[in-house]
Order: C-alpha cells, then structure tokens, then sequence
C-alpha cells in the first residue's frame, strides 16, 4: 500500500485542491493507497477541512493536533500510524506539477529507496524569483559541500521512500521542522540507500509564506540542523580509543 502524507498548518486554501488532486493521480496507480492529512496547530480551519475530507473519501485519514508539531514530527507522525510498502509526501501548495506523482511512486516500486524531484536537475522547469532561488542553491551547495550527498534539491516537498529505508531511518532523523527533509535524504544517501533525483515543473506559490517571519524561522531551523549533523558527523569519524 501507498501511504502519502501531506503535512499540514493552516493550509485551508490550499489543502481541498491538493487532496483531490492526489486521488486523481494515484488512482490511476491501480494500488490501494491512503492519504494520510497529518494536520497540527492549524487556527485558519484547516482541521474542519480535514475532518471533511476524512469522511467523504474512504482513502483519507486525518490525524490532528492541537499544538504545532513541525512539518519533521508531522512526517514522522503519519508514517508510523499508517502502515505501508511505499511512502510518500507532498506539499499542500502543489507547487510541483501533480503530473510527475505516478513518476515518483514507479520509481521506488522499480528499486530505488528514495526518489525525489528537483527543480535543479536538468529538464526541470521552474518559475521562482530570482533571490529565492539564488539563496537556494547556495544552501544546496552546501550541504553537498559538508556531506557529500551529490544531491542537487534536498528542500522540495515531493519525496517518496521505500519501506526498508522508513524503518531503517526515520527513527534516527532529529528534526522536528523544516530541516527534516535534508536530513533524512542526507543519512538516508551516507549510508548507501539507493536513490534517484528527476527533474519536475515547479512554481513558487505566492500564499503567504515567504514572510520575514517565515524565512528567518525556516533558516534558524536549518542553521540547527546543519550544526547536528556536522557533529554527529564528527563524531562518527572521529577515531576509537
């Protein structure tokens, strides 16, 4: 079974469209699937539009918090609840083309642990203001730079993984936010998972959350997360006694 999550916090203008269209696409999988609303702190009624979605679609599951988890918690929240062969998340913005979904989930069923677009690969189409984008492949660069991943895009919020690679890995990953999808590609690739980054169609949406506020938050979070694994890097290097 497919489990895809979408990680959730007052996203009520955008979290009916995405569901809908994640059934769209993965009904054309011909595999069983759910899709699993990992929904926390929202104050905008984000909730209500869960619930509702949760009772009239039999594939849907929601899982609500009252306090802000984090998009790292909520991730890791939904994938132990629900039980599953391949998992996955998406982005409520959809601000990776839905056409490109059967291309990720194939891509685990044919052998690969994790499979993830990018809007850095060549092919990728991507609309994007310029300094957003300039900042981004600068922190690509490095995280690339300190842990020797080869990975082009860790932030994008279209990634999928096997079974092995959740079990083997999710309990390790420390993040609670944001940083969360760097570290999972980043100790998922240090220990040899096998993986696959393909280019996607993605568009910046303008809803909100490119806020001073926002971005300052998102960068501390990375700033943390970056500091933790340099260290346990260090520390697994460093020589026995």
């Amino acid at each position: 079974m497919i489990v895809i999550t979408v990680p959730a916090c007052n996203e009520s203008k955008t979290l009916r469209k995405c569901v809908e269209s994640i059934l769209k696409q993965a009904k054309e999988l011909n595999e069983d699937f759910r899709i699993v609303i990992s929904e926390d702190g929202s104050t905008d009624g984000t909730d209500r539009i869960a619930e509702e979605l949760d009772k009239n679609y039999e594939q849907v599951i929601h899982l609500h918090s009252d306090c802000r988890l984090g998009k790292g918690m909520a991730l890791k929240r939904a994938f132990k609840t629900v039980e599953g062969d391949v998992y996955a998340f998406v982005d409520s913005d959809l601000a990776t083309s839905m056409k490109f979904f059967p291309q990720l989930i194939n891509l685990i069923r044919q052998g690969n642990d994790l499979a993830f677009g990018s809007r850095y690969v060549n092919g990728a189409e991507i609309q994007r203001d310029g300094l957003r984008d300039a900042s981004s492949r600068l922190y690509n660069l490095i995280i690339r730079v300190m842990f020797r991943d080869r990975v082009l895009d860790h932030q994008i919020g279209f990634k999928a993984f096997s079974k092995r690679l959740i079990k083997d890995v999710l309990d390790e990953c420390d993040s609670t936010g944001w940083f969360w999808d760097t570290e999972i590609i980043v100790r998922s690739v240090n220990r040899n998972y096998k993986f696959v980054e393909f280019p996607v169609d993605w568009e910046e949406k303008k809803n909100g959350t490119g806020s001073l506020r926002m971005v300052t938050e998102v960068g501390l979070q990375n700033v943390v997360g970056i500091a933790k694994l340099a260290r346990l890097k260090s520390n697994t290097n460093r020589p026995k006694n």
